[in-house]
């Protein structure tokens, strides 16, 4: 019986419906019993039983006390109340002997069964038997105690038997199914998470190989394509033999941080080796090979701050845009910006080129550039991939990803001979575009002419 609830709240839920319907049931026998005995001693049958009905309401204000607050000490305190009240309540109406004939009646039963109602009072199913049998053996107890004392003979009360056997039924009962349906449903709950997590986990597997089938070997079709006859180039040969490593291999699938395995050449400065083992390096040193003019200006010293999964995939990203400027824009030099803003927590990296641009709208919707090899890959890590382009004024690309710890809060300016000319490059916002911030369009790659 789980009542709609999730599993977690079943439990309290129906311990607090059975113990507050128990205790009820016990206000009422209490209630009659007060009632009788006021009855009796008003009416002049039995006027020595009005200290019966006083006892009654002890007995009934530590019941109310009970159900509101359900402590141990209380408990204990109904228990013995409740049997000195059992006894005292017997022995005196069993010497109404006009009134109370035999020791079955149920008038005679109230208190006990009051007593036994203190089962509702278990937090949990096997407690609440307990209880409830200790009532039922200190109530039984209690009454043979005041009948033997009267000549009264002594006939088995099923009044209290059977209320006893009710109660005790019922939370076994609820104790069971209780059980039962929390485990199914435990079970059915763990199997939805795997699932969920099983699900995501293979989405995010397809969209990894995706975007690595188009850094690799689409890119590699597409550059012996676009080759002239004859003798593959040499930068073109160590691409495809980069391609066929990264695809024997399962790198791809971990977040094995390779950049404590990239040596650098003895006396490089410390914050150039955190520079030259980045993989935003290794896509700029990539794309050089092949020819393109790769000019890098920033917050080199900010890469540092990435983990390895975001340093991997924002190296792929700036990759997938740099070769998207030497298939497409129709020039042979980019620029390259790595910026930092530390309240947020988050690295910029904008490429730029003055190529051909493009038009969204224009973009073939089977085109997997930008699409799975930048903006999907960059979401994928909490950041955001904004692009400004028109036709004829070149492109630019933002990519911005959270930081993953703090970095060195200063900016490097390299000499001339290292890679960047010392006075830097501007991320370039919309307004400093050439041409109106209206005409431009989001678009899915940088320098292509489909995403």
């Amino acid at each position: 019986m789980t009542l709609g609830l999730p599993g977690h709240l079943v439990q309290s839920t129906l311990s607090r419906a059975l113990a507050r319907a128990s205790h009820w049931f016990g206000l009422t026998c209490l209630a009659a019993a007060v009632l009788t005995v006021s009855i009796l001693s008003a009416t002049g049958i039995a006027p020595e039983l009005w200290l019966t009905s006083l006892v009654m309401v002890a007995m009934a204000v530590l019941l109310v006390a009970l159900a509101k607050y359900r402590t141990l000490p209380l408990t204990l305190a109904y228990l013995a109340a409740g049997t000195a009240a059992s006894y005292f309540y017997t022995l005196h109406a069993l010497g109404v002997s006009a009134v109370f004939p035999t020791t079955d009646l149920f008038l005679l039963a109230l208190p006990k069964l009051a007593l036994v109602m203190v089962g509702g009072v278990g937090s949990a199913t096997f407690t609440g038997v307990l209880w409830s049998t200790a009532g039922f053996v200190l109530a039984e107890a209690a009454t043979a105690a005041a009948i033997a004392q009267t000549p009264v003979p002594y006939r088995a009360d099923w009044f209290t038997i059977s209320a006893y056997l009710l109660l005790v039924g019922i939370l076994l009962m609820s104790g069971v199914s209780r059980r039962g349906a929390v485990s199914a449903a435990q079970l059915s709950l763990h199997r939805a998470v795997q699932d969920d997590a099983t699900r995501t986990l293979r989405a995010d597997l397809d969209n990894r190989a995706i975007a690595l089938l188009n850094d690799t070997t689409v890119s590699a079709l597409v550059a012996l394509a676009r080759a002239r006859p004859g003798p593959v180039p040499p930068h073109l040969l160590a691409s495809i033999r980069s391609t066929m490593h990264t695809l024997t291999e399962t790198n791809w699938l971990t977040d094995v941080d390779t950049r404590a395995s990239r040596a650098a050449a003895p006396g490089t400065a410390p914050d150039r080796i955190d520079w030259l083992a980045s993989s935003v390096y290794r896509a700029v040193d990539h794309c050089r090979d092949r020819g393109l003019v790769v000019t890098v200006a920033g917050d080199r010293a900010a890469l540092k701050g990435l983990d390895s999964a975001t340093d991997r995939e924002l190296g792929l990203a700036v990759q997938q845009c740099l070769v998207n400027v030497i298939l497409h824009a129709g020039i042979v030099s980019a620029d390259v910006q790595i910026d930092a803003d530390r309240l947020a927590s988050t690295l910029s990296l904008m490429v730029t080129d003055a190529g051909r641009g493009f038009t969204e709208s224009e973009s073939a919707s089977d085109r997997l550039g930008l699409r799975q090899s930048v903006r999907r890959r960059i979401e994928r890590l909490g950041g955001s991939v904004e692009i400004w382009t028109r036709p004829g004024a070149g492109t630019s690309v933002l990519l911005t990803v959270p930081l993953a710890s703090d970095i060195p809060a200063h900016r490097i300016d390299w000499p001339a001979n290292a890679d960047a000319p010392t006075s830097g490059i501007r991320i370039v916002r919309p307004s400093q575009l050439p041409f109106p911030a209206s005409a431009a369009t989001p678009a899915p790659a940088a320098g292509t002419v489909s995403p």
